[in-house]
């Protein structure tokens, strides 16, 4: 019996057959425009920074990351607005002050990434440990 090359999986209730077990019918599509969102260059590190400083500037945010351009920032920024997971607030100053905070669902995620975090160590490290065997 010929088998294609490509086979697609079962799909689930959704529709899409993306599951994270065999076992569960729970479908993982939620989190893929989140992992696109995150998955970007530069913002996990702003997410990071952001939640360590509790309220930053834009200029404040540049030097912490000196490695990125003032548009990419500007961009990712508003990405991460967009997507809720920063807040931007703007203060009728002259000259024009703008501040960025994690939302609430930016706090969030960000704890969960710290969870997320520590596997990926307790990952690596047993990878290590097989490696030298």
């Amino acid at each position: 019996m010929n088998l294609p090359i490509l086979s697609l999986p079962i799909e689930n209730a959704c529709g899409c057959g993306d599951t994270e077990s065999g076992e569960s019918n729970e479908c993982m599509c939620p989190a893929t425009g989140l992992v696109q969102i995150i998955g970007r260059k530069y913002a996990l590190r702003l997410l990071t920074v952001i939640g360590e400083r509790q309220s930053i500037r834009f200029n404040d945010l540049k030097v912490a990351m000196n490695d990125i351009s003032s548009s990419t920032l500007t961009i990712r920024l508003a990405e991460l607005e967009r997507a809720g997971l920063i807040e931007r607030q703007t203060y009728s100053e002259t000259p024009p002050r703008v501040e960025y905070t994690l939302s609430t669902d930016g706090r969030k995620l960000r704890q969960s990434l710290f969870a997320l975090s520590k596997y990926a160590s307790r990952k690596s490290e047993r990878s290590k440990l097989l490696a030298a065997e």
